[in-house]
Order: structure tokens, then C-alpha cells, then sequence
């Protein structure tokens, strides 16, 4: 029991306090490192857990309206003496608003992973266009090709933020340039983590089969046994022909 009464601490801490914000958060930044290139779990993490409280707060207000009335008589749920501000409608209320975030959340395609339970739950990101996805119906689209696609769309940023780098590094003064400096070393830090991670996604996509990619350029050597042996039956059999031919 003591078991069990912990998991439900902890189950109601979480959907009160992080589920709520955070899926809200995935709503509204769908995008992996949206919300900044380095930190960006950290930074949902946080936004999570105080938006959550001020979803609970809204509910709060919401519910413990008086123009709501005593609610319904339920034994054992609510108590009908009682306004809605009860653990029961509570709990209803966060569970109804952590769905609808995450529905929103996936629509917008903050939720890649979902293609590797069905294809048809596969979505992009806003700026993101998998023609896998949007052509090809009822076809497995692997989480990786949507992460891929994101990276892609990563790496193009990264670049347009270097040349602005390098433009104001230029224009700027001593200081800008020594700040600038150190920016393009961390953007070329981004970019080569990007490169090396698009790196290892395309091998898992890209995995040579049979005569193909490097395998492909390999040319074996015959076996022995398929070589070209003299037939000596042959042989013996033409030049025993010509005895005979000079014996008459």
C-alpha cells in the first residue's frame, strides 16, 4: 500500500505540475532546438513546469467559480454540498487539457516517434516538407527521416547565422569582433554535431544491401573449380583418331 500510495504522489505531482506546461510548450515550439540550440530540453523542462502551474491556477479559477453551482451527487466522487473545486474534476479537467495540448503538440509535429507506432501519425514540424509524408499513404516512415529533415532545416540556420557573424565581425568594433569570434567557433561546433549526427542517421537509412554501396565495387575472383581445365579425355581421344588415321 505504502508502494502504491507513492506512485500516485508522484503520478499527481507529474500531471499537475510539468505535464500540463510541457505539452503546451511542444504545442507552441514544435520544433527541436526552437527554443535555443544548446539548451533546449532544459529550457522546456523549466517553461514546462510554470506554465503547469498556471494552467492549474486557470483551472482553479475556473472551477471554484461560484456562478457554477453545488455539483452533482456522486457517491464516492463528489460531493453534491460542494462546488466543482473537488480532486475529481480536478484531475478531469488537467487530464482533458494535457490531451488536447498533446493532440495540438502532434498536429504540429512535435512528436516524431509517433510514426514508429503507425505511419498515418507521422508529422512534420512547421517549414518541414517530407514528400514521403505528404504523397505516399499508409507507408512506414522511420522517426529517423523526420529527424533528419529537422537537422537539414538546422543546418541551414546555422549557416545563414555564420555569414551574419562574419558580417558584423567585419563592421563591428574590437569588442563585437572578439564576441563574434568566439560565436562563429560555437557555430562551428553546432554545425559539425549536426553534420556528424546527419552523418549516422543516413547510414541507418542508407545501409547497403546486397551489391550495393561499397560492396558493390568488390569483384571476387572465380573458384578453382570453375576455372577453364584442359579436358585431357578430349586430348587422348583426338590424338588416338590421328594414330589411327597414319596407321591406314
Amino acid at each position: 500500500m505504502e508502494v502504491l500510495s507513492l506512485l500516485r504522489v508522484i503520478a499527481g505531482l507529474v500531471v499537475v505540475l510539468f505535464l500540463p506546461g510541457y505539452t503546451l510548450i511542444q504545442a507552441m515550439f514544435p520544433r527541436r532546438g526552437e527554443l535555443d540550440e544548446e539548451f533546449d530540453t532544459l529550457y522546456r523542462v523549466t517553461l514546462g513546469m510554470a506554465m503547469s502551474i498556471c494552467v492549474v491556477i486557470l483551472i482553479g479559477f475556473v472551477l471554484g467559480n461560484p456562478s457554477l453551482g453545488n455539483a452533482p451527487e456522486w457517491e464516492g466522487i463528489s460531493d453534491g454540498d460542494k462546488g466543482y473545486f473537488q480532486t475529481f474534476f480536478v484531475t478531469t479537467s488537467l487530464v482533458v487539457i494535457i490531451l488536447l495540448f498533446f493532440g495540438a503538440g502532434w498536429y504540429r509535429g512535435a512528436y516524431p516517434w509517433m510514426a514508429n507506432i503507425h505511419p498515418s501519425l507521422a508529422r512534420a514540424p512547421p517549414g518541414l516538407r517530407i514528400e514521403s509524408e505528404l504523397a505516399v499513404a499508409g507507408k512506414y516512415i522511420p522517426a529517423e527521416l523526420l529527424e533528419l529533415q529537422g537537422l537539414k532545416h538546422d543546418r541551414d540556420n546555422v549557416k545563414k547565422k555564420m555569414k551574419e557573424a562574419e558580417l558584423r565581425k567585419r563592421t563591428g568594433s574590437s569588442m563585437m569582433k572578439k564576441y563574434y569570434d568566439k560565436r562563429e567557433k560555437t557555430l562551428l561546433a553546432d554545425l559539425a554535431d549536426i553534420d556528424s549526427r546527419m552523418a549516422e542517421l543516413d547510414e541507418t537509412l542508407n545501409r547497403p544491401g546486397e551489391g550495393e554501396g561499397l560492396s558493390g565495387d568488390v569483384t571476387q575472383d572465380e573458384p578453382v573449380s570453375t576455372l577453364a581445365v584442359p579436358d585431357v579425355e578430349n586430348d587422348t581421344e583426338e590424338s588416338d583418331t590421328v594414330e589411327s588415321d597414319t596407321e591406314e
